[in-house]
């Protein structure tokens, strides 16, 4: 069931969640100052707004609402702020636009939008301060019906999961930020200090635990958007490794935490769990699952958790540009509607899938579409260089398209294979080494690849025994491209390993001895010690002076 988040949330008049839209201002910014001058729009308000269970509801799907926008999984976190990699780049060697600056390490704290992503995730997490703190006083969470204290508890958990989604974001993006547990009043302390990224990762892992217990597993739910048990465990497993990684510092340095291996075992119980449960397996076909993402169709056994993106005319509000920017060349005035192709894969990933890997030709297209709407071979000369992702192509998500610029398609935050992906990484990790788990989890996606049996075994493409621990990782690093290319988490997972600057460096490289003259800047581009995070937005410091609110290093 196709939902919008947004067409929900804005049965909520305005001054219901009045308190919550001051979440840009847990870091106080200019276009925030005057919000308590508003007068209010309707006779509700967030102290009256929570009487039933429809109301929470509502409110809970304010939280969820975040996402679903091109200033967060609609554009800028999904596809801007992964790239560039040693797999992809944005197209055009020059800063002449917003994505060409964000991707090339040209980013300067100025930039717009640092601000949108860093404004939206406060306010979702502001949004769920307030859920977190109404649900439990309603009468309905403590005396009403089983049906209603069953709804409330899993609200609860939504907005607790939420919260702790958006926290370990903002982490991963800028390392060290302000924590605020509590829904923002006019009388709040707004210019917060800068919270050590491991308080806020604490808090995260607490809130993704608690709502485990609170949330059904998938097949226990609805077949919409709204999380599962599932999911809570799949994103508690990334943010644990993501904690448990590398990442740069406010002194300078890249580092990882002592106890690493604490946050190895966190990801490694709940992939261990997922998989156990029974609840998700990996679609036999890897092209289907894009197409159904093109086509609309949800399938929680793969695709564990998606953000809804849908707009009944096709305008902006609550779309996203996903088969658009990151898709292959589809000429102005075809029948399946224009894509500008902006995000581009390097012409040396699309050849380092092995002979028989049936990925290759599903996440690079090596076609453009016509003006016709006809397949034009881009094969000859420099074309390679125009290669694209091919997962979210204009020819597969049918002919009249609402808008030339903006799709329906969900970004896909967390897959099956990610998690099997994810469970191999920490056994190799725990243990020093792989042992048959690690093995099982990572032959899986392999033989899915190549078409076979997910479960019988294969020497043809598993994996051959006997890896010590470094093959078994590098492995692991490079099965996490060709199956999860493009979806997000390439420029994460070479920061936690710290092997951002060189894999860029190495690619560029790689990609100079292909073609002199082949474009790609990348590697001259990027800062060690300084583009492993974002800057801090700007406009923060016009309004926070707090001693404890500073800039990351080298900006």
């Amino acid at each position: 069931m196709k939902t919008s988040y947004l067409s929900i949330y804005k049965r909520i008049t305005r001054s219901a969640v009045k308190v919550s839209i001051a979440a840009a201002c847990i870091i106080a910014t200019p276009s925030c100052k005057k919000w308590l001058e508003e007068k209010p729009k309707s006779s509700f308000s967030a102290e009256t707004f929570f009487t039933n269970t429809s109301e929470a509801y509502m409110a809970v799907m304010g939280v969820y609402e975040v996402m679903s926008s091109t200033q967060t999984y609609g554009f800028n976190i999904s596809m801007v702020f992964d790239i560039d990699t040693d797999i992809a780049q944005m197209s055009g060697a020059d800063f002449s636009n917003d994505p060409r600056v964000a991707a090339h390490y040209g980013i300067t704290p100025s930039h717009g939008y640092l601000l949108q992503v860093w404004t939206m995730l406060y306010k979702g997490i502001d949004r769920a301060n307030l859920v977190i703190e109404k649900i439990p006083q309603m009468t309905q969470f403590t005396s009403g019906t089983a049906q209603d204290k069953s709804d409330l508890n899993r609200m609860l958990g939504e907005a607790k999961f939420l919260r702790g989604f958006y926290y370990a974001e903002l982490v991963r993006l800028f390392g060290d930020v302000p924590m605020k547990l509590k829904a923002t009043e006019a009388t709040d302390q707004l210019q917060l200090p800068r919270t050590d990224r491991y308080q806020v990762y604490t808090q995260a892992i607490k809130d993704l635990t608690e709502a485990i217990d609170l949330v059904p597993w998938a097949s226990k739910k609805v077949n919409d958007e709204r999380i599962s048990k599932g999911v809570v465990k799949g994103i508690l497993a990334r943010v644990a490794l993501t904690a448990g990684g590398y990442s740069l510092r406010q002194n300078g340095q890249t580092q990882r935490p002592d106890n690493y291996k604490d946050y190895y075992a966190i990801a490694l119980k709940q992939t261990k769990e997922v998989m156990e449960s029974g609840e998700h397996v990996l679609n036999a076909s890897y092209e289907q699952i894009f197409r159904n993402h093109c086509k609309f169709i949800l399938e929680p056994k793969e695709s564990m958790f998606e953000v809804a993106l849908y707009n009944t005319t096709g305008g902006a509000a609550n779309s996203g540009w996903v088969g658009t920017w990151n898709a292959p060349v589809a000429d102005a005035g075809n029948p399946y509607g224009r894509a500008n192709s902006f995000y581009k894969t390097t012409a040396l990933f699309q050849k380092s899938y092995k002979t028989g890997d049936l990925r290759r030709d599903v996440a690079v297209c090596t076609y453009k579409l016509d003006a016709t709407g006809a397949i034009v071979p881009q094969t000859t000369g420099r074309q390679d260089e125009a290669w694209a992702p091919g997962k979210w192509r204009r020819d597969w998500q049918g002919t009249s398209p609402k808008d030339l610029n903006n799709t329906d398609i969900n970004w896909c935050v967390l897959r099956y294979a990610d998690v099997l992906l994810m469970r191999a990484e920490a056994e190799n990790e725990i243990n020093e080494g792989p042992n048959q788990a690690a093995y099982d989890a990572i032959n899986m996606v392999r033989r899915r690849g190549f078409g076979k049996p997910l479960t019988t075994a294969d020497a043809t493409v598993d994996l051959p025994a006997g890896l010590n621990k470094q093959s078994f990782f590098d492995a692991v690093k490079q099965e996490r491209a060709w199956e999860l290319c493009f979806e997000g988490g390439r420029k994460a997972d070479l920061i936690r390993w710290n092997i951002l600057g060189q894999s860029l460096r190495a690619a560029q490289t790689a990609l100079k001895a292909y073609r002199s003259n082949y474009a790609y800047v990348a590697g001259t581009n990027f800062m060690d010690g300084k583009h492993e995070l974002y800057p801090i937005p700007a406009t923060e410091f016009d309004v926070n002076h707090n001693a404890g609110f500073i800039q990351n290093p080298k900006y």
